[in-house]
């Protein structure tokens, strides 16, 4: 027969006890409910996340990942195998890395995929003209944005050089550390196409570019042409 001590009864029986397997649980489901899962199609290889490298070890066949509220960008590609019927073989279709960007608000699960891609002509096609499609347990699409990985590392570059040369400047007087309130007025294109070249800079302001600010540019290129 089994004998259980008062001192381990009384234990177990304890409000305290309670209290602890209550708080126990309310944080796991705490946990559980603040993030958002993210499940992504198995023909889409997660290269990084929020600026931060995915290790694929961790990842089962499905790739899943919880996301907190907010903006996030997934750098991915397509990857998947056809039959060619012309040749009798199997072919490898993949496309380049590109960026996904969407918020993620108060849904509980998202799942990102492509459309159906039945065959290897709609794949080549895909590759061409990526298109996905996000998501909620509601079956309600989540908006996103697809851009060039080539873009969107454009733009950081070209932002953290603007914020760089924003910075206010630390000066040194009598032993004293002082920060400018003032930035010192730069001779900003200098500065600037001293550390990224002229080429992708006009580029990324062309992207930045309203259509009437397009064709004001276009207008000053005719007039300063020789």
């Amino acid at each position: 027969m089994f004998h259980i001590s008062r001192r381990t009864a009384f234990f177990n029986n304890t409000p305290v006890n309670y209290l602890c397997v209550c708080v126990l649980f309310s944080s796991l489901f705490t946990f559980n409910v603040s993030a958002t899962k993210l499940t992504i199609a198995d023909n889409l290889l997660v290269r990084d996340i929020d600026d931060k490298a995915v290790e694929h070890g961790f990842f089962s066949s499905k790739q899943i990942m919880e996301l907190s509220q907010g903006k996030h960008v997934l750098v991915v590609k397509y990857k998947d195998v056809f039959e060619d019927l012309d040749f009798a073989e199997e072919r490898l279709v993949q496309s380049d890395y590109f960026v996904v960007k969407f918020t993620v608000d108060k849904q509980l699960t998202l799942v990102l995929s492509t459309n159906n891609i039945a065959d290897l002509a709609a794949a080549e096609r895909f590759v061409k003209t990526p298109e996905l499609i996000l998501v909620d347990e509601e079956k309600e699409e989540v908006v996103l944005a697809l851009e060039k990985l080539t873009d969107y590392e454009l733009t950081k570059k070209v932002n953290q050089v603007i914020t760089t040369l924003s910075l206010p400047v630390v000066s040194t007087q009598g032993g004293n550390t002082a920060i400018k309130l003032d930035t010192i007025e730069y001779d900003f294109n200098k500065k600037v196409l001293n550390q990224v070249d002229a080429v992708p800079m006009l580029k990324y302001w062309w992207q930045k570019a309203s259509r009437d600010e397009k064709e004001q540019f276009i207008d000053f290129i005719d007039e300063t042409k020789p």
